[in-house]
C-alpha cells in the first residue's frame, strides 16, 4: 500500500495499531487543562460568560406585529421619548445664535412634484424648523426673508418668539409664489438684518 506520497507502507492491522486518544490525564496545568479534567476555573469562567456580540439588540428584533398584522411602534415611541428628554447638554451652551432663513417664493415653487406644492412643502418644513430651532436654542434669534418679483421680502423681524414667526409662516401658505428669485438682494438684506 502506498501513502500520500506514494512511497510504500507496510500494511498493519487494527490490532497493531496502539490507541492514541488523548485525554485529559494525559495534558499539565501549563498546557491550559489540569490532570484531573477539565479547563482551569478562570477559563472556565471566560468561556461561559457571552461574549459582547453574542448578545446584541437589533432594533427589528424589538418591533413586535398586533393581532391584525400591523406593528406595534408604542416602544419604538417610547424610547424616542426618552433619547429626546434625556439631558443633551451641548458644550456651548452660552453661544447666543442670530439666524436668518431664506426662503424661495419664486414661480418655481409652484411646480408639483412634491405634493401638494413645492411651496407649500416648504412653509411647512419651514415652520417645523422654526419650533426646533427654539427648542435647541431657546435664548437665539432668527429672522426670515423671502425671495420673489427678483427682490427679497421680509417676512418676519429678527426675534426669540417663535410663534410670531410660525404665525407669519402660517399667512405665507395662501399666497401664490411668483417671479424670480434674487439671491444677490437676499443675501445683502441678511448682513443688513445682522448687523
Amino acid at each position: 500500500m502506498a501513502d500520500s506520497d506514494g512511497e510504500y507502507v507496510e500494511d498493519h492491522s487494527d490490532d497493531d495499531l496502539v490507541d492514541h486518544r488523548v485525554t485529559a490525564n494525559d495534558h499539565d496545568t501549563r498546557g491550559g487543562r489540569r490532570a484531573g479534567g477539565g479547563l482551569s476555573g478562570s477559563r472556565k469562567k471566560k468561556a461561559d460568560r457571552k461574549r459582547a456580540w453574542e448578545d446584541v439588540k437589533r432594533s427589528w428584533e424589538t418591533v413586535e406585529e398586533e393581532a391584525d398584522g400591523t406593528l406595534s411602534l408604542a416602544q419604538l415611541d417610547a424610547d424616542k421619548r426618552k433619547r429626546l428628554l434625556r439631558d443633551t447638554t451641548p458644550l456651548q451652551r452660552g453661544i447666543i445664535r442670530h439666524l436668518v432663513l431664506v426662503l424661495d417664493m419664486s414661480f418655481a415653487m409652484a411646480e408639483k412634484d412634491l405634493l401638494p406644492t413645492r411651496h407649500r412643502l416648504t412653509m411647512d418644513y419651514a415652520m417645523q424648523f422654526v419650533r426646533e430651532y427654539f427648542e435647541q436654542n431657546p435664548i437665539s434669534q432668527l429672522g426670515i426673508l423671502g425671495m420673489r418679483d427678483g427682490v427679497a421680502v421680509r417676512i418676519s423681524e429678527m426675534s426669540g418668539n417663535p410663534a410670531d414667526h410660525i404665525d407669519k409662516l402660517r399667512g405665507l401658505v395662501g399666497q401664490d409664489p411668483q417671479g424670480s428669485p434674487s439671491l444677490q438682494n437676499a443675501l445683502e438684506m441678511c448682513r443688513g438684518h445682522l448687523l
